[in-house]
């Protein structure tokens, strides 16, 4: 009988050794999953503060994206770590200023988007040992920017957009499509940058402080 206790206390002290262990090691599992890295990269934030500000005679200066992303393919900007619209964006807010007394200057963003057309790579046994290129990705803003003045009359307005495209290979990574995106809106708001500058400077000169 008392063998039997024995044997009992050391079969219920065993078991509970194993759930403090099975604990323990479930505990340090999720400490570990915790701590993993995060394979997402990190992009810099793309600003335009390096550009000439551009005072205008105006009171306010509002910025208003009127573009919907569709959110389905072949769209691809709501996946990208920087979408056209949200750059064109950051330009007007960077580049535009409010220098004036009365009336106010609105800039639209018409149009942001980022698409990915298909393109034919090799078939066959070929197709094996052959790397394509295997997506186009084409990248476009279009922006207008408004004057008003103090009556809200328009007084004039100027527009602009570009558009760039780029290839990727069929073997790239989610990083590779990741930084191929960012690279290429990035261009392609430099160019909007460019573009819309000049159009206010010969559209809207007399209102430029």
């Amino acid at each position: 009988m008392t063998a039997h206790l024995f044997a009992r206390r050391s079969e219920l002290v065993s078991n509970a050794i194993d759930r403090r262990l099975f604990l323990t090691m479930a505990v340090a599992g999720l400490a570990a999953g915790c701590t993993t890295p995060d394979p997402t990269q990190r992009f810099a934030d793309l600003t335009f503060t390096g550009r000439p500000p551009i005072p205008l005679d105006v009171a306010q200066v509002d910025v208003v994206d009127e573009y919907r992303m569709p959110l389905a393919d072949p769209n691809v900007e709501h996946r990208a770590p920087l979408a056209p619209s949200a750059a064109a964006e950051r330009w007007a807010r960077d580049v535009l200023q409010a220098a004036g007394t009365g009336g106010r200057a609105v800039f639209h963003v018409t149009k942001g988007s980022l698409v990915e057309i298909p393109l034919k790579t090799t078939t066959g046994l070929k197709g094996l040992i052959t790397v394509d290129q295997a997506e186009r990705y084409a990248a476009t803003i279009e922006g207008r920017l408004d004057l008003y003045g103090a009556d809200g009359r328009i007084l004039g307005n100027a527009e602009a957009q570009a558009s760039r495209t780029q290839t990727i290979a069929e073997n790239a990574s989610l990083n590779d499509r990741q930084r191929l995106w960012y690279t290429l809106v990035e261009a392609t708001a430099n160019d909007f940058a460019s573009s819309m500058e000049t159009a206010i400077r010969q559209k809207l000169a007399v209102y430029i402080r």
